[in-house]
């Protein structure tokens, strides 16, 4: 049984962790397990002492996850795999944090079989976001890259802005993603539950809903070695949907020693590993179609003809 995944990003201050604290609330009440990954920049976390006792916790802090201390994220998740077996994975980013790089810090080949990343929350302050055109390039750049990769945008501080002018930040953010799901948060809390898919606020199902995600991954482990020309045949005829792979690939060809295989912008890159290392590869892309992807790695597998 995979370990759900979630990531919560958005700016310094526009409500991550009251957000997240009625997020555990609502799994606990649902008897589920929860455990928590915190990120701060600093030396110190203080909202991780917030989440109570009966949360397992762990802090990365002195850098960002999806640069500085990028590498550390594998250690960390399976950790809390590992000891606590939770259901679910909230992961709270900084501030600085693009949700791209988020989610590819998530998807470690030697993870990827025990977590299923369920999606992307990222929380906007309204009045910030319409100030926006006021702050460095490379800040506005992020605020807005943070809402174009999202499946969630929670509008946060909804109830400190005109109706009219609400109006417009969800025109805002819709003309970068429109996929996007937008939700309200009036006084600190959530207006309904957190809904996955579809493009509209409305949802049965709550939020662990798991329809249509913007940005998808989906993870493959290999279980016979896998002929090297038919597998560079394969990666040439990828669609650009296709945004990054990464892995490690036993070919037939090298032995029992797998390769780590790399995909980015249409380049791929290989590079024999000096150690045994789990034959899984992730696939990172924009709407995946997952089912037609399993049938062509389950062909170079061998266990289609």
């Amino acid at each position: 049984m995979k370990t759900d995944l979630y990531i919560i990003g958005g700016f310094l201050g526009s409500g991550k962790t009251t957000l997240l604290l009625q997020l555990l609330d609502k799994e606990k009440k649902a008897g589920r397990k929860v455990a928590v990954l915190m990120n701060e920049i600093g030396s110190m976390s203080v909202d991780s002492a917030m989440l109570g006792e009966d949360t397992a916790v762990r802090d990365m802090l002195n850098g960002c996850i999806c640069c500085t201390i990028k590498d550390e994220i594998e250690v960390e998740l399976l950790t809390l795999y590992k000891e606590h077996h939770p259901d679910v994975i909230y992961i709270e980013t900084t501030g600085a944090a693009h949700p791209m790089e988020v989610l590819d810090a998530c998807t470690s080949p030697v993870i990827a079989m025990q977590i299923d990343v369920k999606g992307i929350i990222t929380l906007v302050d309204c009045a910030r976001w319409m100030e926006r055109n006021r702050l460095p390039i490379a800040h506005r750049k992020l605020m807005e890259d943070q809402a174009r990769w999202s499946d969630v945008v929670a509008l946060t501080k909804a109830d400190l802005v005109s109706i009219e002018a609400l109006t417009k930040i969800k025109e805002e953010i819709r003309s970068l993603n429109e996929k996007v799901v937008l939700q309200e948060m009036m006084f600190g809390k959530m207006d309904g539950e957190i809904a996955f898919g579809g493009g509209s606020s409305e949802s049965d199902s709550g939020h662990h809903a798991h329809h249509h995600l913007h940005v998808r991954t989906m993870a493959y482990e290999f279980t016979n070695h896998v002929p090297r020309a038919e597998f560079t045949k394969w990666v040439a005829g990828l669609p650009d949907s296709v945004l990054r792979i990464k892995g490690f690939v036993k070919f037939e060809d090298s032995g029992d020693r797998p390769e780590l295989f790399q995909y980015a912008y249409g380049v791929p890159f290989f590079q024999p590993q000096p150690l045994k290392r789990p034959s899984v590869i992730v696939v990172i892309g924009d709407e995946l179609n997952t089912e037609q992807l399993q049938q062509e790695l389950e062909r170079l597998d061998g266990k289609l003809f």
